[in-house]
């Protein structure tokens, strides 16, 4: 799986003594853990409806600027922050209690 980095290219790893290179080779293509982990986060990553959180790979002005249209007007700062962070299934609760904390301090 360190194989798949950059279409094959191995220059990533070179640090990697190849002991150990060998060791994490065995531990990647064995582990059914793992490698549900990962495909878990390969379909994930490819697709952009199923990221926890609403931003997912969209910059913050792109959000703001999809925000804007949907509220056929400008989006504050702390509308869009609110967007982002909030639970796609319930938009009344933040994704995390950081977020709150921030959110607050815009208010």
């Amino acid at each position: 799986m360190i194989q798949d980095v950059h279409e094959g290219c191995n220059y990533l790893t070179t640090w990697l003594r190849p002991d150990i290179k060998k060791e994490l080779n065995v531990h990647f293509s064995t582990d059914e853990g793992f490698k549900r982990h990962h495909l878990t986060n390969r379909t994930n990553r490819a697709s952009p409806r199923s990221s926890k959180y609403t931003g997912g790979l969209a910059t913050f002005m792109k959000t703001k600027s999809r925000l804007s249209k949907l509220l056929e007007g400008e989006a504050t700062l702390a509308e869009t922050f609110k967007y982002i962070d909030t639970l796609k299934a319930n938009k009344e609760i933040f994704a995390d209690e950081r977020s709150v904390v921030h959110y607050v301090s815009f208010n």
